[in-house]
């Protein structure tokens, strides 16, 4: 089995989005790096590409963001149900508290209401990050071990 290192996620303005996941989300950040590389270009398959990157960290959870000086691609359709559109979900203590005080913010565009989930051990609310991808804030009504539920 492979150990996840980290998720990365291509964005359109990198201080922007740092912001987003630094006060929104409250991962800590790295120092920004400028890539280019022949190397990095195969690795890729993207010939002439630069780029920005950081690390935000949080939990055990490293999330890399990219922003493409040189060689970036299409903007994708961020929706649940496309076919490689992510989203990321950070527990909070209180969801509901963390839910009044995003709605406060105008920065922040909140697009679901709070939900109990149907087996009534989560309740949560998604936000959209700078670019659109789906962010879920989750807070556990009871304990559940979710890593038991998986098919060895």
């Amino acid at each position: 089995m492979a150990d996840l290192f980290h998720i990365g996620l291509t964005v359109g303005d990198i201080g922007r989005s740092i912001r987003f996941y630094v006060d929104v989300a409250g991962l800590k950040e790295a120092t920004p790096v400028d890539h280019a590389s022949a190397a990095f270009d195969r690795l890729t398959d993207n010939p002439g590409s630069r780029l920005l990157s950081v690390m935000l960290s949080g939990n055990g959870f490293l999330l890399q963001l990219n922003q493409y000086l040189s060689g970036g691609g299409e903007r994708l359709d961020l929706r649940h149900n496309n076919i490689g559109s992510p989203h990321l979900a950070f527990f909070v203590p209180d969801v509901d508290a963390r839910y009044t005080e995003l709605k406060q913010r105008h920065d922040v565009t909140i697009t679901s209401p709070l939900i109990d989930n149907a087996s009534g051990t989560l309740r949560s609310f998604y936000v959209a990050d700078p670019d659109g991808v789906p962010v879920e804030f989750l807070q556990r009504l009871r304990e559940v071990d979710y890593h038991a539920r998986v098919i060895e």
